[in-house]
């Protein structure tokens, strides 16, 4: 009984899986089900018919079923003949039913199989290129300037052609992009509905490289949600189509569907054919897309800008000196000053800052409430004391950024950024510095009533730039210049080698304008041009480039520019 029982099992296995009493899919013996969906690829095999003619195998198999197909990559495939079917079940079914039933001029009887398959990848080979192009060439309007792709593989002319070329693959329409980008970047519509595009990692490029694109059709495609379309964000296209997208289902009415689109696309009046209503919001007319002009100083009142400036200077020559005392005259009876900083813990950075760490008043760093109110000082005498304390110091005049966002007749605030070396034995360590300063009139002058002095490591890129003129520091000369300063905006430089009364000749002039370009920063014929116009006196020349970069009137194209 046991026996009979396992047999008897064993051949219901064997029935269910296709046994010979069962459905056999390869010798077709049975009926096979394709299914109720018509969607999909379907793989049709003409069993060892490698050898027969395609035209006459299409033109029988034609001959018997009645439903209209397209076969893809019509080819033989070892000893048989292979083709594709996407989207056509009924056809797939019906070109099945008829397996055995043909018999080709040689006798050959055809046996036919077919199932689904998923999409064939194909790469298109370097030799249909060419071919490619031309057939984009032939759907292209140059009158309309509009590239029609819509439902390109199933174009009749690459089946012809055995080219397939599905866009949902990104190779290809990384080929199609190409073509676009090299042949016509001025295109101004591109239809690319019924291509299952999902994923616009390639077809971004056309953000940058397509500017006069006005239409964009991408209806009828796989698109699952609004953010698959990130990558296309920036193009300046008004027209836009959508729809019979998977994501046109995820929204819960038509406001938040196009507010999700203008999101991205901000200039789209049309979407899937139908008139935008105006938005509601606060834009302005004009195009605020670009930022505005790096401005390097920035003063509200130009009557005070020589004000300013003179007292920048004047400040800074007593400054960088072993003798601070003139300052006080700087300062207001009952000033106020406070001293910040922010420096590595270790490293470089960390060289010679901790006389600036004791009375550091960085909020951050300080929590006691009483010793906040400690460092502040109050009274130039108490302030000057402070001042003279700190290392002696260098600035680099050609550095300083000067703001100047108020200008009253009673009241001046002077924002100063820049770069100073503070002096050391060895390797003096370059910081970066920022004072806010207000100005107040007094007596027949002005003077700072409030300061905060602001210090931290000087960038990467600031150190590269730092001091490209030589800078003479005067921390060694224990009578300072506190007069008033003339027209100069810098403290005195170091002198050049000496240079002739006369003209020099042209060798020494180049070598002039090399050195001058150098530390300048300057194009080289620009350097030229100031060193001729102040008589080839280069130390001349280097203080007019100083005061004229301090008052920002060099135009920034006499600078080489970076490539990033």
């Amino acid at each position: 009984m046991g026996n009979n029982r396992e047999r008897n099992r064993r051949q219901d296995m064997y029935k269910s899986r296709g046994g010979r009493r069962g459905k056999d899919f390869r010798n077709n013996r049975g009926t096979q089900n394709f299914g109720t969906n018509n969607l999909g690829w379907h793989k049709i095999l003409i069993r060892d018919g490698s050898s027969l003619d395609k035209r006459e195998v299409l033109e029988s198999i034609r001959s018997l079923v009645q439903e209209q197909f397209t076969p893809m990559l019509f080819e033989p495939e070892g000893k048989n003949l292979v083709f594709y079917l996407e989207d056509n079940g009924r056809a797939a079914q019906a070109i099945v039913e008829i397996n055995r039933r043909l018999t080709m001029p040689n006798g050959q009887r055809l046996i036919i199989w077919g199932n689904r398959c998923s999409p064939p990848n194909r790469k298109i080979p370097e030799n249909q290129h060419d071919r490619l192009k031309r057939i984009m060439s032939d759907r292209y309007s140059p009158e309309l300037k509009r590239l029609d792709l819509k439902n390109f593989h199933n174009d009749a002319n690459l089946v012809k052609e055995g080219i397939f070329c599905p866009l949902y693959r990104q190779p290809n329409m990384q080929l199609v992009v190409d073509i676009i980008v090299g042949y016509i970047p001025l295109v101004e519509e591109i239809d690319l509905s019924y291509n299952k595009i999902h994923c616009f990692d390639e077809l971004a490029r056309i953000v940058t490289t397509c500017p006069n694109l006005q239409k964009l059709d991408l209806g009828k495609n796989k698109i699952l949600n609004i953010d698959s379309l990130d990558k296309l964000a920036g193009l300046s296209i008004t027209e836009l189509t959508l729809e019979s997208n998977p994501l046109c289902d995820k929204f819960r009415d038509t406001e938040t569907y196009i507010s999700a689109v203008r999101k991205l696309f901000t200039k789209v009046i049309c979407l899937d054919g139908q008139q935008l209503p105006k938005a509601i919001g606060f834009e302005v007319e004009e195009d605020v897309s670009k930022m505005p002009d790096i401005q390097r100083a920035y003063i509200q009142d130009a009557n005070v800008k020589d004000l300013v400036l003179q007292f920048i200077q004047q400040y800074y020559r007593i400054f960088d000196t072993d003798n601070r005392r003139p300052l006080e005259a700087a300062y207001s009876e009952n000033a106020t000053f406070s001293f910040s900083c922010n420096f590595p813990e270790t490293g470089p950075g960390a060289r010679y800052t901790n006389i600036y760490l004791t009375d550091n008043r960085n909020l951050k760093k300080l929590t006691p409430s009483d010793r906040r109110h400690k460092l502040v000082y109050q009274g130039r005498s108490i302030i000057l004391n402070y001042l003279c304390r700190l290392p002696y110091t260098v600035h680099d005049p050609l550095s300083f950024c000067v703001d100047v966002p108020v200008a009253d007749p009673k009241l001046i605030v002077v924002i100063l950024s820049g770069v100073f070396r503070q002096l050391a034995d060895r390797n003096p360590p370059i910081r970066s510095f920022t004072r806010n300063i207000i100005i107040i009139p007094e007596g027949s002058g002005f003077c700072i009533c409030n300061e905060q002095l602001y210090i931290t490591t000087a960038t990467i890129d600031q150190v590269k730039k730092a001091f490209k003129t030589p800078v003479v520091s005067t921390a060694q000369s224990s009578e300072p210049d506190t007069s008033i300063p003339s027209t100069s905006t810098v403290p005195e430089q170091s002198q050049p080698p000496s240079v002739p009364q006369s003209a020099p000749d042209p060798g020494q002039q180049q070598a002039m304008v090399v050195k001058f370009s150098t530390e300048s920063g300057m194009l080289p014929q620009f350097s030229q041009l100031c060193l001729e116009q102040n008589g080839w006196d280069f130390n001349k020349a280097a203080v007019m480039f100083s005061q004229l970069k301090m008052e920002n009137k060099i135009p920034p194209e006499y600078f080489a520019q970076s490539v990033s």
